[in-house]
């Protein structure tokens, strides 16, 4: 009995799948706050940090822009007082609902997917 549990719990994540969302189109995700530090080439004036989602559970963004699988998202909000209060509140569980997803694009994208913000819940 022992043996076939063992079994069972070893071959369980290739029955798991990632959840598949669209670039362009609303997303509910969720996971922890958590500094990352900007890829930017010029750090003197666009360094520093930026705000993203380690992700509960892997997300596979497909698209025409090709298929990426992700468990971290780069948040974008053109809320500030919202945003700002990101940075203070690293390590907590959030849940966002995201306007739409989209593939990183300039220097300023420092993750594959970002997520442009319209709602969040702590």
């Amino acid at each position: 009995m022992k043996k076939i549990m063992i079994a069972i719990l070893a071959l369980t994540p290739l029955f798991s799948h990632a959840q598949t969302f669209y670039y362009g189109k609303p997303a509910s995700i969720s996971g922890k706050l958590l500094k990352i530090k900007s890829l930017h080439p010029n750090q003197e004036t666009f360094g520093g940090n930026q705000i993203a989602l380690a992700l509960d559970e892997r997300i596979d963004v497909d698209g025409e822009e090709g298929l990426v699988k992700t468990k971290l998202i780069q948040l974008v909000d053109t809320n500030m007082q919202r945003y700002n209060q990101y940075f203070k509140k690293e390590g907590k569980a959030l849940d966002v609902r995201c306007k739409e997803l989209f593939r990183a694009e300039t220097a300023h994208h420092t993750t594959k997917v970002l997520c442009f913000v319209d709602a969040v819940k702590y």
